[in-house]
Formats: structure tokens, sequence, C-alpha cells
């Protein structure tokens, strides 16, 4: 029964990737035709220091809400699932309000060094709390297993987000306008689709269930659960953004606009395997048997479904990103070398999910730590003299130590 649903599960967040990763490559060449690289690169710029922000602001209740809330959720205990989400949205909007103010605190040392202007801090405080927001919400859909409705719900954001990003664009609002348009205003449409669909959710399934946890464990166990998980997704949000950081800081946003569109290529086909772990994992939790072999078939399935889209990629990607536009092509050697970590990402994403769902945490961080640290100092030593490529070999490295 379990596997029937996780497979159900999967089958849907697998057509919701494929729906996101269509719309976003078409909305890649859409913006290519209509927009210059550096508009691109302070695009990246912007969409990095968000997502690194919005994951300090999240405090890892993403894995922890699978974890605790999935096993509710597959125990039909609605009510325990109920006091998880409520004290979710706590913790959430105690995150998301510090982080904010944290931003403009620091809006004096981000100008200095990246050059972002108090209206692009307020943009960038914007996509801290849609993301954030996105994030919990999606993470709740997903442990519910119930996860029929996100085609459906990507699909309409994708045209929304796509139509109003490009016609803001195309109105002169430039950087604003595509950050507002794709990514803020795409995250809030889904985050509201999102939202309703959880009402309807908790209440088609109002039978009467004893919560067998109070107010207080069930806040210590989310907390701790969350903190644990925060420091590894927080290291790799690093070890993947930074290096745009960086890129952006020592050669500008020409060469982080290159940068961008290759490694959202890369991205794309590495949340193939992101999705089919992240449905898995509010299963591992409630599971007492057979971790290991399910984790070895998730792996198995992964690298069927992944490898061969990366290897096509890989001995096409002067074409693909020739698809983007004409700019993009010296980015196709980098482009090359991420998807190289397509293989060691598939393995070292199943282990950390293993060790992870049997609670042995320090084991997941050391994990995350191999892979991100050594991108971090890669980054610091070769990004200034081989700029894109640098990047693309820090990052790859990090992965191959981490695997």
């Amino acid at each position: 029964m379990i596997r029937n649903e996780v497979g159900k599960g999967a089958i849907f967040l697998y057509i919701q990737l494929i729906s996101s990763m269509v719309s976003g490559y078409i909305f890649l060449i859409l913006l290519a035709r209509v927009t210059t690289t550096e508009i691109i690169g302070t695009f990246s710029l912007v969409v990095s220091i968000s997502e690194i922000f919005a994951n300090i602001a999240i405090i890892g209740l993403s894995d922890s809400i699978q974890k605790f809330v999935g096993k509710s959720f597959l125990q039909h205990n609605q009510a325990e699932a109920k006091l998880f989400v409520k004290i979710s949205f706590i913790f959430l909007a105690i995150g998301v309000v510090v982080t904010c103010l944290v931003t403009i605190l620091v809006r004096d040392w981000l100008s200095s060094v990246f050059g972002i202007g108090f209206l692009l801090i307020i943009v960038v405080d914007l996509l801290i709390t849609s993301y954030a927001l996105y994030t919990v919400l999606f993470s709740i859909v997903v442990a519910s297993l119930k996860t029929k409705v996100l085609p459906v719900i990507i699909v309409i954001s994708s045209i929304a987000k796509v139509i109003l990003a490009l016609s803001l664009v195309l109105s002169g609002y430039g950087i604003v306008g595509l950050t507002l348009g794709y990514t803020f205003f795409g995250q809030i449409l889904s985050s509201i689709l999102l939202g309703i669909w959880i009402v309807k959710l908790f209440k088609s399934t109002r039978k009467f269930t004893k919560q067998t946890v109070t107010l207080r464990n069930a806040s210590k166990t989310l907390l701790i659960g969350g903190l644990v998980a925060w420091v590894p997704i927080l290291i790799t949000t690093l070890g993947i953004d930074l290096g745009t950081l960086v890129l952006y800081n020592s050669y500008g946003s020409h060469q982080s606009g290159i940068y961008f569109i290759a490694l959202a290529i890369a991205n794309a086909i590495n949340a193939i395997v992101y999705t089919i772990f992240t449905i898995s994992l509010p299963v591992l939790g409630s599971m007492h048997d057979g971790r290991k072999r399910f984790v070895w078939q998730t792996i198995r399935i992964s690298a069927i479904l992944a490898l061969p889209i990366s290897c096509s990629i890989l001995f096409y990607s002067n074409d693909i990103m020739h698809l983007i536009g004409s700019n993009y092509e010296k980015g196709s050697f980098s482009l090359q070398i991420l998807l190289l970590s397509s293989f060691p990402i598939i393995v070292l994403t199943g282990v950390d999910t293993l060790v992870f769902s049997y609670g042995k945490y320090r084991y997941a961080l050391t994990i995350n730590l191999a892979a991100s640290i050594p991108r971090t100092v890669l980054y610091l030593v070769l990004v200034p003299t081989f700029g894109i490529t640098g990047v693309a070999i820090s990052y790859t490295i990090g992965t191959a130590i981490g695997f």
C-alpha cells in the first residue's frame, strides 16, 4: 500500500518536474531573445542572495516537515499532522521576519560588494518571503503524498509568471520586472494554490484521530529536526550559490548570466534526483525495516531517469546553449563539467536521505560538509583566474569529494 502511494506520488512529482523543466527552458530561450546577459547576470545574483537568506529563514523546516508530517499522514493521524503544520508556520514567520531585518541591516555591505541598491534589497526580501512560504507549503503537500495537484499548479503558475515576467521586461522594467514577475509573483501564485489544496486536504480527512503528541513536544521535535537538517541544507545552498556571487564579484554580470544559464540546465536534471528522494523521505521516516533496500532501488530509478538526459546534453551542450542564444555558447564547456557531477549527486543524495531518515544527523552533516567546504575553498581560488570554468570545476570537484 505504501509503495503504491509512493509510486503515485513520485509519478505526479515527476510530471510536475518535467512541466517545470520545459516551461523553464522555453522561458530562458525567450528571455535571451528580449534581454541581455547583464540583466540575466544581475537576476542570478539577486536570486542567489535570496536563496541563501531564504534557507536561513526556513531553518530546515522542509526536511523536518517531510519526516514528521509525512509520518503522521502515513499513520492516518491527521490531528498530529495539523499540529505540526501550525507550528511550522509559526517558526517560518519568525525566521522570515528576522532574516528580512538582517538584509536591511547589512544593506550597506551588500551595496558596496555587489552594487545592490535599496530597491533591490526590498526585492530580495520579497523573494525570501515568497521562496520560504512556497518551500514549506510544497513540503506539506509532498509529505501527504497527495501530489496529484502539483502538475496542475506548476502549469498554471509557469504560464502566468512567464507571461508576466516577459511583459514587464519588454515594458522596460528591467531586472526588477524580471525578478518580481518570474520569481516573486510565480511563487506567490503557487503558494496560494498550494494553500487552498492543503486546506481542502485537511477538510477531506476529518475523521477522529487522537493527538498523541503535545504542543511542546511537537515544537521541540520539529525544531530539533529542522535545525539538524538546516545546517546541511544551508551548506549545500552556499556550495551552489556562492559560486555565482564570487563570479559576479570577480567578472561582473555578463559571465554570471552565462553561468546562470548553464547551472539552470544542470540543476534541472539534478532536480529529477532531488524530486524522487523528496517523495521518499516521508516513507523512509516511517519505515522500521528495509530502508537500505528501498534507497538502493530509488538510486537505481534516479540513475535510469537522469543519466540518459545528462549524457545526451553532455555531448550536445554547444547546441543546447546555442538554442538559448549565441552569446551563451561560451558556457557550453562549463555545462559539460557541471553534468559530470550527475552520477555522484545521485548516490550522494541517496545516502544522505538514508542516514537522515535513520536520525544519524552527524553523518548527514559530514556528507554535506565534505561536498560544500571544498567547493567554497575552490571558488575563492579558481574563480578569479578561470571565471565560469573555475566555478564549474569547483562545483564538480566538491560533489566528487562528497560522493
